[in-house]
Order: structure tokens, then sequence, then C-alpha cells
């Protein structure tokens, strides 16, 4: 199959010559065209349209194609569509120009039909490559932060008791945390390698039980909410089973959101832990603080990897900010989903805190 058949491709033409564009339209009829007669209406299209190619003209009046393809390339929206210039121009000055304000091919009027086209299809697939890479490199990504984050917590137990075994060698119960701790980090290993042999496949679910899998989480967080004296309040009944995959659940979305809670609560608050809505089909479990909250600006942001949204706990912890795109993108694979509510510190001084429902499906 072609890439040109795996989705309707849609070019931008801009030309403020009729004719120039209805001959352009009959040449690219396989595709999805939309005209445009003039630079400022190719502009206000690129922002309401997903554009995969513009060809532009240079020579427009108020607007020339120069000026047009400046401003595609300094919006970060449209920076990475491919502009293949098609003028009358041909002075050495202006190819040059093209090519250096961003344009991908400059093509002469008049122009060959058959050679256009296949010009086009070059860029596309060009463009339809890069696109791929970039999901490629996403992905791998995204696995690189489920190592690095995830590892952190359980490694972060095994120093911390192996710091106090130092005193307290008689302490067996510390052996078997440290010991958990270590199987979890080998489990998160584990789990990294399945997702880069699975890549885009579907995550293989089961049921889990939701109590045990919250158990193992604060036991590996436990250093942490010991430091603040946080009053960890847990209300899941024992026989609550959701579809999950056991490993992502405790490491990648418990523990992201468990270590979230006390960063942003403040020593000596509480957490609570329960279960909301329960039917036949669905479960909601609530994870809910009492702490500092999230900032509107920041909270429409939170699951977009792209955005920076890491900010300093109320003791100064640290974060990377990743954690939470990975939390939704594991909900999603569950077939669940995440929905937050929110108030700051700073925008309700008596009444604030985040409060985090995960959907699953009962298992």
């Amino acid at each position: 199959m072609n890439i040109e058949d795996q989705k309707q491709m849609t070019i931008l033409v801009v030309d403020d010559t009729e004719a120039n564009i209805d001959m352009l339209l009959a040449i690219l009829k396989e595709y999805d065209v939309i005209p445009a007669t003039s630079g400022e209406d190719a502009l206000s299209l690129l922002e309401e349209e997903k554009v995969d190619l513009v060809l532009l003209d240079i020579i427009m009046p108020e607007m020339d194609g120069f000026d047009v393809c400046r401003q595609i390339k300094k919006n970060s929206n449209t920076t990475d569509i491919p502009v293949i210039f098609i003028t009358a121009k041909d002075d050495e000055e202006s190819i040059e120009e093209a090519y250096k304000i961003g344009g991908v091919d400059y093509i002469t009027k008049p122009f060959r039909p058959r050679e256009l086209l296949a010009r086009v299809k070059t860029h596309l697939r060009l463009q339809h490559t890069k696109e791929l890479l970039n999901k490629q490199v996403e992905s791998q990504r995204e696995l690189l932060h489920v190592l690095c984050h995830d590892l952190s917590n359980p490694l972060g137990a095994i120093e911390s008791y192996s710091k106090y075994l130092i005193d307290f060698p008689q302490e067996t119960d510390i052996i078997k945390d440290i010991l958990n701790a270590s199987i979890d980090g080998m489990n998160v290993i584990d789990l990294t390698r399945r997702l880069m042999a699975t890549e885009e496949k579907q995550m293989s679910t089961y049921p889990v039980r939701l109590k045990h899998t919250m158990e193992q989480s604060l036991a590996i967080l436990k250093v942490k909410l010991d430091n603040k004296n946080i009053d960890l309040k847990l209300d899941i009944p024992e026989n609550i089973q959701v579809k999950a995959e056991e490993i992502s659940l405790v490491n990648t979305v418990f523990n992201n959101l468990i270590t979230n809670a006390v960063k942003f609560s403040k020593t000596g608050s509480s957490i609570r832990i329960y279960i909301d809505k329960q039917d036949s089909h669905e479960i909601c479990l609530v994870i809910q603080d009492s702490g500092i909250g999230i900032p509107q600006d920041l909270l429409k942001d939170l699951f977009d990897i792209s955005k920076t949204t890491n900010r300093i706990g109320t003791d100064g912890e640290t974060g990377t900010g990743f954690g939470m795109p990975l939390v939704k993108k594991f909900m999603e694979k569950y077939g669940g989903d995440i929905q937050i509510i929110s108030k700051s510190q700073d925008e309700d001084p008596d009444d604030h805190g985040t409060l985090i429902c995960l959907t699953f499906l009962t298992g």
C-alpha cells in the first residue's frame, strides 16, 4: 500500500491567479486540496486545517510568498509543514532565498504536470517518514522515562532501608522490604523490555487486586510518607479487582500519583485513598490530598509530555514533570481514564488540594 493511500493527504495551494489554482486542483485531484488566493487567507487556513504540504506562489499582492513562508516557519504549530515554491521567478537570488527561509523545493512556471506531481509525492513521502521517525523517537523517550523515573522509587527505598539496617541489623522485616523493592526495580526493567518489544501493540490486561497493588506501592514509598509524617488513610475493599497490568500499575501509575501527593503536601497533612463510585462495569479510585494544589495554567498541560510542568515540592523535592503523561498513557492502555480536580493554595488559601479519579474497568 502506498503512503498516499494510508490517509487522505491535505495540500494547501496558494496562488492569486484563479486559473493556476484550477490547474493545480486538476493535477492534484487524488488529494484533498484547499485553495487560497492570498497570503493572509493561507495563514488563516493553516490555523484551522491540518495541512500536510503547502504549494506557494511568490508573486502575490500585499503579502508575497516569501513573507508567507517566514510566517509558517515562525509558528510552532506549522513550522514542520513542507513548503514547495511554485513561481515564475527563476533568478538565482529568489531560488536561494526560498531555500534559505525554509522551502523544501522550488518549481518554476510553466511547470510540467507529471514532474510537479512526482515532486509532491516525494515530499509527502518524506514528511510521512519524518512523522513516523518522530513517533519512534517519542516512544523511545517515554520508555527511557519509565526506566529513569519509575526505578527511582524502588531504588530510593533500597537505599533508605539499607542505611537503616546499619544501625538496626536485627530488623528482619526491613530485609523483606529491601527484597521487595529490588524485585519491583527488576519488574520495571522487565516491563520496559516488553513495551519495547510490543511498541504500538495493545497492552495485555488482566484482573488485578486493587488493594494489593496499592499496598505494594505504599510499601515502596513508605520512607517518603514517614519523612513528611503523612497520615495516609486507605479504604479499598479486599475483593475489588480491576483490569490492568500489575507492574506498570504499581510502579508507574500509583507510585507517580502518590509521590506527587506527598511531594505537594505539607508535613503532617493527610492523604485519602478510597473508592468513590462502583458499578458492574467501572470503578473510580480516588487519591485525594490537601496539599498546595495545581495552578490552572499547569493543570491544562499536565498530560502533555512536550510541556514543562515540573515544580518544586513543599520540602524542596524535585521532579522531571514526565510522570503524569506516562500515568495517562497507561490508564488508557488499561481501557480506563484519569481526571484531576485541583485548587491551588494561591487561588484558594482556605480550600486547596488535589483530587484524582482513576477510572478502571472492573476485572
